[in-house]
């Protein structure tokens, strides 16, 4: 066996991500055929068309580089108003500014920019820059 198949039930609701492990299987068919059967039951049959077979060779690395957290954050721009901006969550607790935009709008803090946060009712504002990349 050089591979395997895995399915995935998965679907959003609203902003969220909702995603079931199946199972793994040694053949497609054998796949198809859980899919087939899983599609009668409850929950499955209003969400038929979310299953998701993907094949995965054996002793390969399927995620060979690492991660970031991206979370939004607002920054100010030159006229005071707020702008929302994606950024890296940083093991230190700080956040680079990953988002390319019009630097010339905004006032202090710019494109891949390490900051510091405050929360203010679940959003994230730019406080402080805590290094610059020139």
């Amino acid at each position: 066996m050089k591979s395997v198949f895995i399915i995935q039930h998965s679907y959003e609701i609203g902003e969220i991500d909702e995603t079931k492990f199946i199972g793994v299987y040694s053949s497609k068919e054998l796949a198809e055929q859980t899919i087939s059967r899983l599609k009668l039951m409850p929950g499955f049959k209003d969400r038929q068309s979310d299953f998701h077979i993907s094949e995965h060779e054996i002793n390969k690395d399927n995620w060979a580089e690492g991660y970031s957290v991206m979370v939004s954050i607002q920054i100010k721009n030159k006229d005071n108003s707020w702008t929302t901006v994606q950024a890296d969550f940083l093991a230190d607790g700080t956040y680079q500014i990953m988002d390319l935009y019009n630097d010339t709008l905004l006032s202090e803090f710019h494109h891949l920019d390490i900051v510091e946060c405050k929360e203010v009712d679940n959003v994230l504002y730019a406080t402080r820059i805590v290094s610059r990349k020139e």
